[in-house]
C-alpha cells in the first residue's frame, strides 16, 4: 500500500504551503442517502473490519477489501470528522496479457490438433483457457489501485473519489456487503439533465457559477459528440443547441472554491479546488498531521456539501426517505 505521504500529501515542493497537504478529492460520484444512517464510528469500523483487504490468493483474479484511509502505518479503517467518515478501498488485479493468453492457447490447440489429428472447437477451447489462466495466474504481475469515499451523515450524501462509474459502484457494493444495508442512491433529476445544462448555456445559468468554455456535446439524432473548448466558441456552442445538440458535459467554475467537468449523469470530473480555498488552512502547523488532516477534510466536505445542495435543487433531485 502506499504511504500517507503518497496517497494524501504533497511533497515540500507543492505549490500549497507547508509540507504535508489533504489531497482533495479530484473525481466524485454522488450519492444521497435514501435512508438515516444509523451507525457510528465504531460500529462502521466493526463493520468494514468483516471486509478488510486481504492480499490476492495464488488463484485468485483479484481482491477488494478496506485499508486505512490514512495510508501505511495506520490500523483504523475509518477516519472521522465534523460528521463525515473517510473510507479506502484497495483492489488488487492480476493482469496477465491477453497476447500471452493467445498464444499459449494457440501453441496448446495445434499440438493436440497434431498429435490426435483432429480439430479443437468451442467448448474445449474454452477448458483449455481457463486451464491455461490457472497456470498463469500464480505468475502474473498484481496491480494495485485505492479509492476513496466519505459518507457526509449531516447532509445525508456518500461522495466517491473514482475514475470512472464501475470503480464507484464497486465501492458502494463493497461498502453495501460490509453494512448489510445502506440506502445510497446516484443523483437523478427528474427532468432532464441535458436539458438543464442547455438553459444554463443559453442564458439561465446560477448567479454561483461561470461557465469555463468546455463542453462535449451529442447529437440525438446518431449519438455524435463534439468537443467544444474555448470561451470564445460559446456562440457557436448555442447554435449547435438551437440544431437539436444536447450537452453532454460541462466545465463549471464556482467562484472562489473550484473548478470542474459536470456530466449529465450529474457527476463531476477534473475538480480543481482554488488556491484561496486551500490556503484558508495555512495558518494550522503543518507538522500536526492530524490537524491539518481535520481542517482539510472539514473544509472539502463543506465546499461540497453546499454545491451538492444546490446542484440538487437545480436537478429537481428527488430525496423522499424511506
Amino acid at each position: 500500500m502506499a504511504s500517507i505521504n503518497s496517497v494524501f500529501w504533497h511533497n515540500t515542493q507543492s505549490k500549497y504551503s507547508g509540507p504535508w497537504r489533504f489531497m482533495w478529492f479530484k473525481n466524485c460520484f454522488i450519492y444521497y442517502l435514501s435512508s438515516k444512517f444509523e451507525h457510528s464510528q465504531d460500529s462502521l469500523e466493526e463493520s468494514l473490519n468483516n471486509q478488510s483487504f486481504k492480499e490476492i490468493g495464488r488463484q485468485e483474479t483479484d481482491a477488494f477489501g478496506w485499508v486505512s484511509p490514512l495510508g501505511r502505518g495506520y490500523d483504523s479503517l475509518v477516519y472521522g470528522a465534523n460528521s463525515a467518515y473517510l473510507l479506502a478501498m484497495r483492489k488488487e488485479q492480476k493482469v496477465i496479457p491477453a497476447s500471452m493468453v493467445k498464444e499459449a492457447l494457440e501453441d496448446r490447440v495445434a499440438q493436440i490438433e497434431e498429435a490426435e489429428g483432429r480439430k479443437v472447437y468451442g467448448k474445449e477451447k474454452a477448458n483449455l483457457k481457463d486451464d491455461i489462466l490457472s497456470l498463469l495466474k500464480p505468475k502474473a504481475l498484481t496491480k494495485s489501485s485505492h479509492t476513496y469515499g466519505y459518507i457526509d451523515t449531516r447532509h445525508e450524501l456518500l461522495v466517491v473519489n473514482a475514475g470512472s462509474a464501475s470503480a464507484a459502484d464497486a465501492f458502494v457494493e463493497l461498502l453495501i456487503e460490509s453494512l448489510g444495508t445502506l440506502g445510497a442512491v446516484r443523483l437523478m433529476g427528474e427532468e432532464s439533465p441535458g436539458s438543464i445544462m442547455n438553459q444554463w448555456v443559453l442564458g439561465d445559468l446560477s448567479e454561483n457559477l461561470q461557465l469555463t468554455g468546455q463542453f462535449d456535446l451529442q447529437d440525438p439524432k446518431d449519438d455524435r459528440v463534439i468537443k467544444i473548448k474555448g470561451e470564445q466558441d460559446l456562440e457557436l456552442v448555442k447554435e449547435l443547441l438551437n440544431d437539436g445538440f444536447w450537452v453532454q458535459k460541462m466545465g463549471i467554475r464556482r467562484a472562489e472554491e473550484f473548478s470542474a467537468v459536470l456530466s449529465s449523469d450529474l457527476s463531476l470530473k477534473s475538480i480543481k479546488f482554488d488556491d484561496e480555498l486551500l490556503k484558508e488552512n495555512d495558518e494550522i502547523d503543518s507538522q500536526d498531521k492530524i490537524a491539518r488532516i481535520d481542517a482539510d477534510f472539514v473544509l472539502m466536505t463543506q465546499t461540497m456539501a453546499q454545491f451538492i445542495k444546490e446542484l440538487m435543487q437545480h436537478f429537481k433531485v428527488n430525496t423522499d426517505k424511506e
